[in-house]
């Protein structure tokens, strides 16, 4: 048998020591772990109470500022809008009353007014059958004071005082005697009647359709030319053979072929002074004014019709030379149609009216 070594007590005695050192380095760690956790919690709620407290904090003061100041304003915006729906309904209902005091007013008058119509119409309604009658020859006298004042119509007015007198005509017949006291008016009547028998028609119609032929004939200008040739000698002065008869006839021929050989007349010269664009320019012109004055003719406004004609002759003038003949001819067609009245003098038919209602108004 081997015997143990013997063991040293410094060593037996340092194990324990070493047995006990060994576990205190973890304990340490965890807590150094533990202590910097609750030092971090510690950071973490501190700043989040600083943030409650430093930046939330007058966020909530400003909103609840915030919201009383909009609850204040929203009353007192809903106690100006009680105010004004007040103040509204109110003159709404004063509106009310003075429309309904205007309208009984307005009524009031308009029945006034009817009850003195009435009663006006009642006073002077005829009653007898030549009042009746003298009634009806007035309105027709007024009739035809219309329909020539109004309507211009000469024929139909002249009709309505023919019926007029015959009317008055009636009447003197219907008495026992006769009566003198319409002789003023019949008198005024004939004068009247004849007045509108002498009156000239105007006829729109045949202008409207003369000026239409005129803007359909308007004169083209042609060029008139003419041959001019030397002049030969005569047949005493030199002999004529057969060769200088055919020389002869070939200098004729050349002298009318050569183009340099033609003149104009002078009323060609004139003409030609104007392109064609120009002539097409002044013919479009005088049809343009004759479309005015037929215009013008219908609608019976004499200046305008003046006007119209004598632009066409300014317009006509540049067509052709005054030597033409055609354009003399369409010149005067132009000056006569110048003349043509358009509106015919119309007399005066409120004299026989005028005698009526005198005579009328002397028997009530």
């Amino acid at each position: 048998m081997t015997d143990k070594p013997a063991s040293d007590p410094s060593s037996e005695a340092a194990k324990p020591s070493e047995v006990a050192k060994a576990p205190t380095k973890p304990a340490r760690n965890w807590t150094a772990r533990i202590s910097l956790m609750i030092a971090v919690v510690a950071l973490g709620t501190a700043g989040y109470l600083g943030y409650q407290l430093i930046y939330l904090q007058p966020f909530v003061s400003q909103t609840a500022q915030t919201q009383a100041a909009l609850s204040d304003l929203e009353q007192q915006m809903r106690q100006e809008l009680d105010a004004a729906m007040t103040a509204a309904e109110r003159s709404v209902v004063n509106l009310g009353e003075d429309l309904k005091e205007q309208n009984l007013s307005v009524q009031e008058d308009l029945r006034g007014a009817v009850a003195e119509s009435l009663a006006m119409a009642e006073a002077n309604k005829p009653t007898t059958p030549r009042q009746w009658r003298l009634s009806e020859a007035a309105f027709l006298l007024r009739m035809a004071n219309y329909w020539l004042q109004f309507e211009g119509d000469v024929q139909v007015a002249r009709q309505t005082l023919v019926r007029a007198d015959e009317v008055l005509q009636a009447v003197q017949s219907s008495a026992k005697q006769d009566e003198y006291d319409l002789l003023p008016v019949r008198s005024a009547l004939a004068q009247e009647i004849l007045a509108l028998q002498q009156v000239r028609p105007v006829d729109v119609q045949g202008i409207f359709l003369r000026l239409q032929a005129l803007a359909d004939s308007v004169p083209t200008v042609r060029e008139a030319l003419q041959l001019k040739t030397a002049s030969s000698t005569p047949a005493s002065e030199q002999p004529i053979t057969s060769l200088a008869a055919v020389a002869r006839e070939l200098e004729k021929f050349v002298r009318i072929t050569d183009l340099s050989e033609l003149v104009t007349e002078p009323s060609a010269i004139a003409a030609s002074t104007l392109g064609p664009e120009e002539t097409m320019a002044a013919r479009r012109s005088v049809m343009a004014a004759l479309e005015r004055a037929q215009v013008a003719a219908l609608r019976r406004q004499s200046d305008a019709y003046q006007a119209s004609i004598n632009d066409a002759v300014a317009a006509a003038q540049r067509l052709a030379p005054p030597s033409d003949p055609r354009l003399q001819q369409y010149m005067a067609s132009l000056s006569a149609m110048l003349d043509e009245p358009l509106t015919a003098p119309v007399p005066s038919i409120s004299g026989s009216l005028g005698e009526l209602t005198r005579l009328m108004e002397a028997y009530r």
